[in-house]
């Protein structure tokens, strides 16, 4: 069996529409900095602390369960399991909240079938990842590894993972060079199978 390591929001998931619209609805706040970036805090111009604060909450809400899929995410997600049976591990910095772990559990097996998916580590909001991929990394040497966040992308990398990029408009203003870029799941799955 081969296993796909991959983060959530931002690869399988549409976490930023769902919380713009979140953050509009529940808080009247619009996204009025600069829009290119994936700090949230700049995106909207608010305190840095602050905006943790609500991304926590949203991350922690019932609102979790409940996002769509990113891109051609379900195709191709599918495809990898169904027809040349790879397995997912979800590694997320969510919420510490149970429920809303389980509400992640229940809306990716909704979105993507119950078997596609092997394990599910749920870290707290904004908990670095290191730890967690060292001890993947050790399990499955050159599994590839599927991130939107730079950062945590080159740290796969650096641990011996086939590190990919998803692609989004923050990545213009970084320096990614040393990494593969996915414009979409069907690029990936292409990377993957070589079909």
């Amino acid at each position: 069996m081969t296993f796909i390591l991959t983060d959530c929001d931002g690869v399988l998931l549409n976490w930023k529409d769902s919380f713009d619209s979140w953050m509009m609805r529940e808080q009247g706040l619009y996204a009025k900095g600069d829009v290119t970036v994936y700090d949230q805090s700049i995106r909207y111009d608010i305190d840095k602390d602050y905006m943790n604060v609500l991304i926590r909450a949203f991350n922690s809400s019932a609102n979790v369960g409940f996002l769509p899929p990113l891109y051609d995410s379900v195709k191709y997600v599918k495809k990898l399991h169904e027809e040349h049976g790879y397995q997912l591990i979800i590694i997320s910095s969510l919420s510490n909240n149970p429920f809303a772990q389980e509400l992640r559990t229940r809306n990716l097996r909704s979105i993507f079938g119950e078997s596609a998916f092997s394990e599910f580590v749920y870290l707290d909001t904004g908990e670095d990842k290191d730890e967690v991929l060292q001890r993947y990394a050790e399990f499955y040497p050159g599994a590839v590894w599927v991130e939107d966040k730079t950062q945590n992308a080159l740290l796969g990398r650096k641990l011996g993972l086939d590190s990919v990029l998803m692609k989004h408009i923050y990545h213009k203003n970084e320096d990614t060079d040393e990494l593969p870029i996915m414009s979409s799941w069907k690029e990936l799955y292409n990377r993957i199978t070589g079909e």
